[in-house]
């Protein structure tokens, strides 16, 4: 996925807390517990808000899902589910991945983190 932030509303609390709840799912089993780990975490959250918007803009006009169509003959083919589903590597934005990953958020070793 490109990575790409265009200047976003702000967005308010309830958007804040949805996309948090998705960038712990994507992290887990880990959680920020240093405040440079908070900082970051919080930062990856913004930019990958930022992202989905900036996607969202892109495709504005277009139907969600539709990856592409056709008018003669027509044919419509959609994409898989993006946006409001789970962060993978394919839809988490690189930059906010790059921090996360820095930071040690997504090592999901044996052993785990240690504090």
């Amino acid at each position: 996925m490109n990575d790409t932030h265009n200047c976003v509303a702000e967005p308010d609390a309830w958007e804040m807390e949805r996309m948090r709840e998705r960038m712990y799912a994507f992290c887990f089993p880990n959680i920020p517990r240093t405040l440079d780990e908070q900082a970051a975490f919080e930062q990856a959250v913004r930019l990958q808000y930022a992202h989905e918007e900036t996607a969202r803009a892109a495709r504005e006009g277009v139907p969600d899902g539709v990856q592409g169509f056709r008018i003669g003959d027509f044919q419509m083919s959609f994409a898989e589910r993006r946006g409001n589903g789970p962060l993978t590597n394919a839809t988490v934005c690189p930059a906010a991945y790059g921090l996360l990953l820095r930071h040690g958020l997504l090592y999901r070793g044996a052993e785990g983190r240690r504090v």
